[in-house]
């Protein structure tokens, strides 16, 4: 595995480096949550506002723009600036525009702060993998991405059971008070807390974190991985906006079991993640080679979900349905942590811009797998056609990862 050069190693034997782990799993979970927390309010927003299921679709698709727009710049900011400084900002952002839609009473105002939130939360993972990749051991870095995402799935399981009934107490705008006070609150603790490792040292270290962005974006591995990540968020925002439709639509599922049944695919994430994280970080202790404990997981287990996708237009009931389609959200979000591993190890000085990438990726699927799935469906008259397409999307970047990912850091070719 590629160490980052701009540290040194001495720092990474503390324990802070936990803390950080730590810091980041909560932060995902709280960020989660405004999405459970929203997809559980539709109808009091949409009679708060006078708006209609397709406006309520722009309030979806604003918050991706505003994460789209953000991803490849803060990542060039993250590797400038450090992760405590442009993280922090991201958090207030984030923070303040949650609270602030609890109180607007126009709909167009909410939607801009949508778009707002949606840039602050832009910040989130490209400064994950920053922090991590600049307080881990090397050897122990897959496992530690794993563990903080782990907040995703976890947020997607448990939002549902404690803040349905949050809003059913106090309702959804107070809903989102308390999570931007939250917000707020781990801002204040991450500043606290938070100090910058080590910084460059030495010349070749500075030249390093100054590679252009084009060697990025000519790198055919980093752009492979960014078309898989494509086919993931197609994934987690087919399960995030459209699983519970299906379920209701295609089985006639009341709404407890539609709950019950759509909690099954982030509680198989949550066992498959980790074993993910810790498995490819073997292989690389192993093999030292990251196609085969980076890229090669990938692949499998992107392809083992589209095989699973696969039979779902063709089952007979709605609990084999609800097996297959929750194995096959479990596999593909279980790779979860290669992909943000491999921008560590090609491009170690420029992490965070890496990331950016592929997060740019990641957040274009989810403003356009949520409508595309709509619309398909829709005009099928069911969503046997939008489980095609979407088999399609992820098989292709199975493809990619196979033809086009490869060993060889980003630097030799620069």
């Amino acid at each position: 595995m590629i160490d980052a050069p701009s540290i040194t190693s001495e720092h990474r034997r503390t324990g802070f480096r936990y803390l950080v782990a730590a810091f980041c799993f909560v932060l995902g979970l709280v960020n989660y949550l405004d999405r459970v927390v929203i997809s559980y309010a539709i109808k009091p927003i949409e009679r708060d506002f006078a708006i209609t299921d397709a406006s309520f679709g722009l309030l979806m698709s604003a918050f991706a723009v505003g994460t789209l727009a953000v991803n490849g710049l803060s990542g060039g900011l993250l590797d400038r600036f450090g992760a405590r400084r442009v993280w922090s900002i991201g958090l207030l952002v984030w923070s303040i525009a949650m609270i602030l839609q609890g109180f607007v009473e126009t709909f167009w105002i909410f939607l801009a702060l949508r778009v707002l939130m949606g840039a602050g939360e832009g910040v989130n993972f490209p400064a994950m993998n920053r922090a991590l990749v600049d307080w881990m051991k090397p050897g122990e870095l897959g496992r530690a991405v794993s563990f903080s995402l782990l907040g995703v799935p976890l947020a997607l399981l448990l939002g549902g059971a404690v803040l349905v009934p949050l809003i059913g107490w106090i309702g959804w705008r107070w809903a989102f008070v308390i999570l931007g006070i939250a917000g707020l609150v781990l801002t204040a603790v991450f500043l606290a807390l938070y100090r910058q490792p080590p910084g460059p040292t030495t010349r070749k270290t500075q030249d390093a974190a100054s590679l252009p962005l084009r060697t990025l974006l000519r790198n055919r591995t980093l752009l492979a991985t960014g078309w898989s990540f494509f086919g993931f968020g197609w994934v987690l925002f087919f399960g995030l906006s459209w699983l519970p439709g299906y379920l209701e639509q295609t089985w006639d599922m009341d709404l407890g079991s539609v709950a019950w049944s759509s909690s099954l695919p982030w509680a198989i994430a949550l066992g498959l993640m980790p074993l993910g994280g810790w498995l490819s970080d073997a292989i690389m202790a192993k093999t030292g080679r990251l196609r085969s404990a980076r890229v090669h997981p990938i692949w499998i287990c992107q392809l083992l979900a589209v095989l699973c996708f696969v039979p779902v237009p063709l089952v007979g009931s709605a609990e084999v349905a609800v097996l297959f389609v929750s194995l096959a959200i479990g596999f593909s979000m279980a790779p979860n942590s290669p992909y943000y591993s491999i921008c560590a190890e090609l491009f170690p000085p420029r992490t965070g811009t890496a990331t950016g990438v592929i997060v740019t990726f990641f957040s274009a699927a989810g403003i356009v797998c949520p409508w595309i799935t709509g619309w398909i469906a829709d005009v099928a008259g069911g969503f046997g056609p939008a489980f095609a397409t979407l088999c399609v999307v992820v098989g292709t970047g199975v493809l990619g990862m196979l033809i086009f990912a490869r060993d060889e850091p980003a630097a030799s070719r620069a």
